[in-house]
C-alpha cells in the first residue's frame, strides 16, 4: 500500500510540475513535504477534481459512494443526471486518468485508478450530502436490484448504515452475518455481527434493546469460536457483554443461552469448577422453564467440565443424559455449542470419556451413532469435528492409514475455512499416524506444530493431552531431555488449574523418563503413582498403560511374578471385541515376562 501510494504521489507530482510552470518551486515544496505523502497526495487529487469542474466532481463523488468499482447503470440511477452530462463527466474522469472504464455503456463498469482517488472524492462530500447519497443508493438497490441485495445483504447494510438508518442497517447486517456463517465464512460473519452491534448501540433501548444486544453478542461469539478459538480476547469481551445485556432481560432461555456460550471460554481458561457451579445453578433454578434443547446443552456442558477435571464417571453420566434429551429434539431446533451442532460435541466427549474409562465397545457404538447422523451435519465445522471423533478410534485400534486420511481431510477443511483450533487437533493426529507409519521425525514435527497452534490461543483444556502426545513421540525418538522439558511446562498448567483429565498420563510419562535414565526406583514410584491416580479417576485405559510400563521395571528388579500378576489383573478388566493397541502392548509385555 505504501509503495503504491508513493508511486501515485510521484505521478501526481509530475502532473503538478507540468501544469504549474514553476518547476523549482514545486520540487522544493515536494521535498519539504516528502514525509507527508498521503496529505500531499490527497490535496493534489482534490485540486485535480476541482479543476475538472463541479459536474465531473459530483459524478466522481457519487461513484466514490458506490465503491472503488461501480456499474454505469447503478451510477446513472443514483446520480440523477441527463445522459449527456453524465457521459461527458465520465469521459473527463477517464481522460484525466482518475478512472478506468471497462466495457461499453450501458453495460460498462468503472474503476477508480487507486483507492486513494476514491477516498479523495468521497472526502469532499459534506456529511449531510454523503448520507443523502447513501440513502439514495440503498433505495435504488432495494427497488431495482433486489437479487443483489438478497445475495449480498452486507452491501445494502453498508449504505443504510452510512445513511444513518440504524434499524435498516441492523437488520441487513444480521442477515449478512447469518449468511456468512451458513457458508462457513466465519471471519466475515464476525465483521458483519460487529457492525450490527454498532447499529444496535446507536438504537439504544428501542424495540427491546437488551434482548437484541444479547442475541447479537451471542451470534458474534459463535462466529468467534470458529474463527479465533475459545480464548480469544474478543470472545471474552463479547461473552461478557452478552452476560451484562442478558441480565437486563427477564428471559430465562436467553440467560441459559449465555451460560452455554460461556462454557468453552471457561474450559479454555481452566475454570471448569466455576462453570460447573454456573451449570448446576441453571439446572436447579430453571429446569422447568427451559426447552429440551437447552436442558440437553446444560447437561452436555456440565459433562465436558467433569471430563476436563478427570471426573469421567460423572462426565459420562451427564453426557448420556444430554444425548437422551437431544434425541427428543428435532434437528432443526437443536442449538449450537462451541460453534458446532450440539450432538457432535456431546458425542465426541462421551466417546472420549468412555475410552478413558475402558468401555471401548460402548465408545465405538457412540461413534457409529454419530456416523449414522452424519447427513445432518452439512457444515464444514461440524464435519471436521465428526472426523476428529473418528480419529480417536482409528488411533485406538491402530488403523493408521485411515487415521492419516481422516486427519488430512480435517486439515484441508480447516485451512479452507480458517479453523485454527480444529487444525491443531488434526495436525496432532496426522503426526500420530505418520509416526506409526515410519515417519517418526515428521510425526514429531506435526505434534510440535499442533502444540504451538494450540498454545498460541492460550487455552488450557486439552493442552496436557497434546503435550503427552508430543512427549510420547520424543521418548520414542530417545529425546529424553526434550520430553522432560515438555512435561515441566505442562506441570505448571495442570497444578495451577483444575485441568486433570490427563494427570495420570503426565505422571506415567515421568516414569518412562526415569526408566530411560535407569532410575528404576524412581520409575517404579512414578508408575505406581500414575496407577493410583488412574484408579482414583476410574481411568482404566491410563491404568493399563501405566501397568504395562511398570511390568518391565519390576522384572528388572527381580519381581517378575508380581509384574505378571498385576498386569494380568488389569488386562482382565477389559472386555472388548476390538484389538486396541494398548491391550496388544500389554499382551506383549506379558509374553516377555513369561520367557
Amino acid at each position: 500500500m505504501i509503495t503504491r501510494s508513493i508511486s501515485l504521489f510521484v505521478e501526481e507530482l509530475t502532473k503538478a510540475v507540468l501544469e504549474g510552470g514553476n518547476t523549482r518551486t514545486v520540487l522544493s515544496r515536494a521535498a519539504a513535504t516528502a514525509l507527508n505523502v498521503p496529505a500531499t497526495l490527497h490535496a493534489s487529487l482534490m485540486a485535480r477534481l476541482d479543476r475538472l469542474g463541479s459536474t465531473v466532481k459530483e459524478v466522481a463523488q457519487v461513484g466514490a459512494v458506490l465503491g472503488r468499482e461501480f456499474s454505469y447503470e447503478l451510477l446513472a440511477a443514483v446520480a440523477q443526471r441527463n445522459a449527456a452530462d453524465l457521459n461527458g463527466a465520465l469521459d473527463q474522469l477517464v481522460g484525466a486518468g482518475l478512472v478506468f472504464c471497462r466495457g461499453t455503456q450501458p453495460l460498462a463498469t468503472y474503476l477508480f485508478k487507486h483507492a486513494l482517488v476514491q477516498d479523495a472524492a468521497y472526502g469532499t462530500l459534506l456529511h449531510a450530502k454523503r448520507q443523502e447519497l447513501h440513502k439514495r443508493v440503498a433505495d435504488v438497490l432495494e427497488e431495482k436490484w433486489t437479487e443483489i441485495t438478497e445475495a449480498q445483504p452486507e452491501l445494502l447494510a453498508h449504505h443504510l448504515q452510512e445513511a444513518g438508518d440504524w434499524a435498516g442497517a441492523l437488520d441487513h447486517w444480521q442477515k449478512a452475518g447469518r449468511a456468512a456463517v451458513a457458508r462457513a465464512a466465519t471471519r466475515e460473519a464476525v465483521s458483519h455481527f460487529a457492525s450490527a452491534i454498532d447499529c444496535s448501540r446507536r438504537l439504544g433501548d428501542v424495540s427491546g434493546g437488551a434482548e437484541r444486544m444479547t442475541r447479537l453478542h451471542l451470534a458474534m461469539a459463535n462466529a468467534l469460536m470458529q474463527a479465533e478459538g475459545y480464548r480469544s480476547e474478543r470472545l471474552g469481551k463479547t461473552l461478557k457483554d452478552a452476560r451484562l445485556a442478558a441480565a437486563n432481560t427477564a428471559l430465562v432461555e436467553l440467560q441459559c443461552d449465555v451460560a452455554l456460550s460461556l462454557a468453552p471460554f471457561f474450559y479454555a481458561t481452566g475454570r471448569n469448577h466455576d462453570y460447573l457451579t454456573l451449570a448446576e445453578e441453571q439446572l436447579a433454578n430453571c429446569a422447568d422453564l427451559l426447552p429440551t434443547a437447552y436442558l440437553s446443552g446444560l447437561w452436555a456442558t456440565k459433562g465436558i467440565a467433569h471430563f476436563n477435571r478427570g471426573e469421567q464417571p460423572q462426565a459420562a453420566e451427564a453426557l448420556r443424559n444430554a444425548l437422551d434429551l437431544i434425541d427428543r429434539v428435532d434437528p432443526s431446533r437443536r442449538i449450537s455449542f462451541a460453534g458446532a451442532d450440539q450432538r457432535v460435541s456431546t458425542q465426541d466427549y462421551l466417546s472420549g470419556s468412555l475410552i478413558i474409562l475402558g468401555f471401548i465397545d460402548a465408545a465405538v457404538e457412540e461413534n457409529e451413532r454419530l456416523v449414522r447422523n452424519v447427513d445432518q451435519f452439512d457444515k464444514p465445522f461440524d464435519l471436521a469435528w465428526r472426523l476428529l471423533v473418528q480419529c480417536d478410534l482409528c488411533a485406538l485400534v491402530g488403523q493408521y492409514e485411515e487415521l492419516l486420511e481422516n486427519a488430512t481431510k480435517i486439515v484441508e477443511i480447516c485451512e479452507r475455512h480458517g479453523y485454527t483450533a480444529r487444525r491443531s487437533s488434526a495436525i496432532r493426529w496426522r503426526g500420530h499416524a505418520r509416526s506409526h507409519l515410519g515417519e517418526l521425525d515428521a510425526g514429531i514435527d506435526d505434534a510440535r506444530e499442533s502444540m504451538v497452534l494450540w498454545r498460541g490461543q492460550g487455552v488450557v483444556f486439552h493442552t496436557p493431552e497434546k503435550a503427552c502426545e508430543l512427549c510420547g513421540l520424543l521418548l520414542r525418538a530417545g529425546r529424553i531431555e526434550d520430553a522432560s522439558q515438555m512435561l515441566d511446562d505442562v506441570d505448571t498448567l495442570v497444578f495451577d488449574t483444575d485441568e486433570a483429565s490427563y494427570l495420570a498420563e503426565c505422571i506415567r510419562l515421568r516414569g518412562q523418563i526415569a526408566a530411560g535414565r535407569d532410575d528404576l526406583m524412581g520409575a517404579a514410584h512414578l508408575f505406581e503413582t500414575a496407577i493410583a491416580t488412574a484408579r482414583r479417576q476410574q481411568a482404566r485405559l491410563f491404568e493399563l498403560r501405566a501397568a504395562t510400563q511398570l511390568a518391565p521395571v519390576l522384572a528388572r528388579q527381580g519381581r517378575v511374578h508380581e509384574a505378571a500378576t498385576r498386569l494380568q489383573a488389569v488386562v482382565h478388566t477389559f472386555n472388548t471385541r476390538y484389538p486396541i493397541v494398548d491391550l496388544i502392548a500389554a499382551q506383549r509385555a506379558l509374553d516377555a515376562l513369561s520367557r
